[in-house]
């Protein structure tokens, strides 16, 4: 969870600064920040899901071991 979280962060400073570029100059096209934005958000989606899957199945695998679970 903890190289997820780092990973959101680092794309939503990065998302934030690709944002004030294309605020303050004509440096992007509007499509090509749309798609950069769209990609950006898939990422931190797709990487947060990841994240919870892997320490939901690591927890899961904790309890079977104690045999909490069946």
């Amino acid at each position: 969870m903890k190289i997820a979280t780092i990973i959101s962060s680092v794309l939503l400073v990065s998302w934030v600064i690709l944002t004030m570029v294309k605020m303050w100059s004509d440096v992007l096209d509007s499509t090509l920040y749309i798609k950069l934005s769209i990609t950006m958000g898939i990422i931190v989606v797709a990487t947060i899901l990841i994240a919870l899957a892997i320490k939901e199945y690591g927890s899961e695998k904790k309890l079977k071991d104690h045999n909490y679970l069946d």
